[in-house]
């Protein structure tokens, strides 16, 4: 499905999706084959950043079982991990890896016979120098036209390092019963667009990684993920104007991006506009209620305006979230700090 309708079908179940990942982001769904690896065959910026993070990952198929659009898959799995990667050649990595682009189904630590198949199919391909990139741009080209090819179906082998020889076994195919796909070059869509210009900000190419950014906002206004990462990037910069306006443009667009108030709200503490970063951290609170940076951050501006009442409640909220960490303990200090002061001023 395109991505406007995975959004509608999240946002029917209460859910809010949004293009690139955040610290606060729950699930990763990687959608079409061909859109986690870049032009080069690395891993998106969000791939990478979902493991870093301890983001879940989800492959498409998943995503269309708990949305009630695709048949919950009840093959029989007896592979772990360690075999699929011994029988196949492949290493265990890879074999994460490949998981995670969802060319491998993994349930419950466990692979089906066909996933064993798929794997010994890609070990071939990667032997024989096709790069991870050109199998799956081939495989998204032919779903244009076989919506149900998958590596169970197909049978692959290389035709040169950068086209995949296809024949299909269940399906349309010419009079051979085989052809080849090119890999063409990508349609630069916002979605394309936005992962080259997080890869030219991981790449030190700040002026590219803006270009880009600004591009994506004039091309879908309505999606505040570039916006944001603009804002951030210009933040570092210290262009902190610019950066307000970027976040503006990211709070917008989806005025529910607690993210994107309280970075908002940073702004204006640091000029000493402390009303200003206070309604800016109710409004992330508001998107989003356990945020506990901004109730912290929350909790500190009402201690300096001397509003003990309101800052205890913060404090008390925040420690109703953590309990444990070093700012937990600052929390306790504070709470006891405003509780002193709101007996004495009784």
């Amino acid at each position: 499905m395109k991505r406007e309708e995975a959004f509608a079908l999240v946002r029917e179940r209460g859910g809010t999706p949004r293009r690139g990942l955040t610290k606060t982001t729950a699930v990763l769904v990687v959608g079409g084959l061909g859109w986690p690896l870049l032009a080069d065959g690395q891993p998106s910026k969000s791939l990478s950043l979902a493991k870093s993070y301890g983001v879940t990952v989800a492959s498409e198929r998943h995503f269309l079982e708990w949305a009630g659009r695709a048949v919950p898959d009840e093959q029989v799995r007896t592979y772990s991990a360690s075999q699929i990667s011994s029988l196949s050649r492949l290493q265990l990595d890879v074999n994460e890896q490949l998981t995670a682009l969802g060319l491998l189904d993994c349930r419950a630590q466990r692979y089906a016979f066909r996933d064993l198949a798929g794997a010994r199919q890609l070990a071939e391909l990667f032997r024989s120098g096709v790069a991870l990139s050109t199998i799956t741009r081939s495989l998204h080209e032919i779903r244009k036209w076989l919506p149900d090819a998958a590596l169970a179906n197909l049978r692959l082998a290389a035709a040169s390092s950068d086209a995949i020889l296809v024949e299909h076994m269940k399906g349309r195919t010419d009079r051979t019963g085989q052809f080849v796909l090119p890999v063409e070059e990508a349609h630069e869509g916002p979605d394309e667009l936005f992962e080259q210009a997080q890869a030219a900000e991981e790449a030190k190419d700040i002026d590219t990684a803006q270009r880009l950014y600004r591009k994506v906002m004039l091309i879908d206004p309505r999606d505040p993920a570039a916006a944001f990462n603009l804002g951030n990037l210009v933040r570092s910069l210290g262009r902190k104007v610019e950066a307000e306006a970027a976040y503006r443009a990211a709070t917008k667009a989806d005025p529910d991006f607690a993210e994107a108030w309280y970075n908002l709200a940073d702004i204006f503490d640091e000029r000493s506009q402390s009303d200003q970063a206070v309604v800016c951290l109710k409004r992330a609170l508001d998107a989003d209620p356990k945020y506990a940076d901004a109730i912290f951050n929350l909790g500190l501006l009402h201690q300096r305006a001397d509003r003990p009442m309101e800052a205890a409640s913060c404090w008390q909220r925040y420690l109703a979230l953590d309990k444990e960490s070093p700012w937990a303990s600052r929390a306790r200090q504070a709470l006891k700090y405003c509780e002193m002061r709101i007996a004495h001023s009784s």
